[in-house]
């Protein structure tokens, strides 16, 4: 078996996998809860940051302000 056709198979079964370990109790389901937190919001911060700035290139500093004249 290839690795790409592997971490594909890997990925699919991620979901069950968490699921499992999530439902043998409270502690294990705020464990998996707390990691998923930790994991995506810093995720979801950077790529909200990524596209600010892919977007600051091409975007100009203000739409329609005029800059006074020294």
């Amino acid at each position: 078996m290839s690795i790409p056709s592997r971490l594909i198979e890997s990925i699919v079964d991620m979901p069950g996998e968490f699921a499992e370990v999530a439902t043998q109790g409270p502690i294990e389901g705020l464990l998996v809860l707390f990691g998923a937190i930790f994991v995506i919001a810093p995720t979801a911060y950077f790529g909200y940051l990524s596209v600010g700035a892919i977007l600051s290139v091409f975007l100009p500093e203000s739409f329609g302000a005029e800059h006074p004249e020294s």
